[in-house]
């Protein structure tokens, strides 16, 4: 749809308006979409951008919700052989030690043998004897037709599409894990919540009503992907109820509502470590190479960080300064802006100017995807062309920024590569061959449908959450090669991204994913680079390497 529509329809939802009023309406209309892609984004790759360190603490073994007939007791059931036992899994895979359930992902769990015996029936809400129910939640609302008329079904996909690849996705993996004589079936539903409200800590009784919801469809587990806030996914752990969505959550919200809440992204400790590691190691002490200015090019980085003036993220602005001065002794000149529609253009006019009136030639931008496009208008009409130190938001919505500003941009992330590469296209072609997946966040809908199958196939017959996350932190490190980093599992670990590679936006270049210009192209040769474990560090006090050096 066009964005003349979208402006339309901001319009009728808003009850009309002209002018200046519409301007706004459409800025406003962008940038609430965009708050929400923050997080989603973040799983992805941004390792370096908003962090935070938050104390740890020892998971708690859970306490199963009032009624609930699922107990930690296996007596009666038949215990699956250990991962890597000699046999025949339950697609005709030969097992063995090392050997992964299934030959077509880096991420599958090690292969058990096809098993037989008896798994208790009902061992848990939401488990029978041969069925595991999930529950996927989206949205009808104003804030909803405010998305697919601003932001291109082509970019972000629509709740049917996303619920057809969950469905074929699904169908896969019932037939090639070992799910004990279980097998995994899906219920969607419209949701009350406003998922962009719930975002800014608004309808809670409506993300509470959801939850509910999903109790009574018999929920196990909860893959409502951008229906997935932190007031649902809390909800759901109140009900006992299992998500798979709480990207870059602090390690000790993880651990407070354990063992309900996981994501296939890093907690914010991990980007923490990442964040200052790669900056000290990669940025700091040399010139700005990536500026546009002749000017800035040849200085000792100077860097700025720019973040959104919220109370989580006050604190993970804090911890990265700190990080850095104490570490890299760095000083970081630190701004920070409204989440004010109406404030915003004026805030970013005001915050490149003290930018540039300090003198920074490295912009951190710890920001949403919107942000960035008002900042860069604001650095063209100061004449103003530093680096831009922000993160992989995906080919959509990195067209947005002022390209002369933009293409100074390094980001983290995964250089484009045709779909046909990816393992999420491949195991569609496995679950509906010859066809193409029906939404362009497929690889979203794949990565978190995969990793609950991994935890499901780990936890055993006795399926219960207490198994689940037992399961879950018992999983191997993936292979080297996969679209979505290393994963490190282990205990405590709800979020196992442990790294990433880094990127350069060119505005000329062709997408090998999307064929359209625009594209993020790989530095130091697609190198990836560890934010936790004895993974791969970056060479100390070594430039970037990436295309477009000035």
């Amino acid at each position: 749809m066009s964005l003349e529509k979208g402006v339309a329809v901001l319009e009728t939802v808003s009850g009309g308006g002209g002018g200046r009023e519409r301007i706004v309406l459409e800025r406003k209309g962008r940038w609430q979409v965009a708050r929400h892609y923050l997080p989603l984004l973040i799983a992805a790759a941004v390792f370096f951008a908003v962090v935070a360190t938050m104390p740890t603490v020892v998971s708690q073994a859970s306490s199963f919700p009032p009624g609930s007939p699922g107990s930690p007791s296996a007596s009666g059931i038949t215990p699956a052989a250990s991962p890597g036992t000699p046999g025949v899994t339950v697609d005709g895979t030969q097992c063995g030690p090392g050997i992964r359930q299934v030959p077509w992902s880096r991420y599958a769990p090690i292969c058990e043998p096809a098993w037989h015996g008896s798994n208790g029936g009902s061992t848990y809400p939401g488990v029978t004897k041969t069925t595991i129910t999930i529950t996927y939640r989206y949205a009808v609302s104003a804030a909803e037709k405010v998305l697919y008329s601003l932001v291109a079904p082509s970019v972000v996909g629509t709740n049917s599409g996303t619920i057809a690849a969950m469905e074929g996705y699904i169908k896969l993996f019932n037939k090639t894990f070992e799910l004990y004589g279980r097998h995994v079936v899906l219920k969607h539903f419209v949701g009350k919540g406003d998922f962009l409200k719930e975002d800014e800590g608004q309808d809670a009784p409506q993300a509470q009503a959801d939850a509910v919801t999903a109790k009574q469809l018999g929920s196990f587990a909860d893959v409502s992907l951008l229906g997935s806030t932190p007031l649902y996914d809390q909800d759901l752990a109140k009900e006992g109820i299992i998500s798979i969505g709480a990207t870059a959550m602090p390690q000790s919200w993880l651990e407070q509502y354990a063992p309900y809440a996981y994501s296939p992204g890093a907690s914010c400790n991990e980007l923490a470590k990442g964040g200052a590691e790669f900056i000290g190691r990669s940025m700091a002490g040399m010139p700005a190479i990536y500026a546009g200015s002749p000017s800035l090019t040849s200085q000792i980085r100077k860097f700025g960080l720019i973040y959104p003036d919220v109370a989580e993220y006050q604190a993970c602005a804090q911890t990265f300064e700190k990080d850095l001065k104490t570490e890299y002794h760095l000083n970081v000149k630190v701004a920070a802006y409204t989440l004010n529609i109406g404030e915003l253009e004026t805030e970013t006019t005001s915050i490149i100017a003290q930018m540039k009136a300090d003198h920074v030639t490295t912009l951190i931008c710890a920001c949403d995807p919107v942000s960035p496009i008002l900042l860069s208008e604001a650095a063209v009409s100061q004449n103003y062309y530093p680096e831009w130190f922000s993160f992989d938001i995906g080919n959509g919505f990195a067209r947005l920024p002022e390209p002369s500003e933009w293409k100074h941009a390094i980001g983290a992330g995964a250089q484009d590569i045709p779909n046909s590469e990816l393992g999420a296209y491949k195991a569609w072609q496995l679950a509906e061959p010859g066809t193409q997946p029906p939404t362009p966040t497929f690889a979203a809908v794949y990565e978190n449908v995969l990793l609950l199958f991994d935890a499901l196939q780990a936890a055993g017959p006795n399926l219960n959450p207490t198994t689940f996350e037992k399961g879950f932190f018992s999983l191997p490190q993936s292979e080297p090669g996969g679209e979505f980093g290393e994963w490190l599992f282990g205990r405590n670990v709800f979020a196992p991204t442990a790294s990433t590679g880094v990127v350069k936006w060119s505005p000329t270049a062709i997408s090998a994913a999307s064929g359209k210009r625009g594209a993020w192209l790989a530095c130091n040769g697609g190198k990836q680079y560890g934010i936790r474990g004895d993974l791969n560090l970056p060479p100390d006090h070594v430039q970037l390497n990436c295309p477009g050096a000035s």
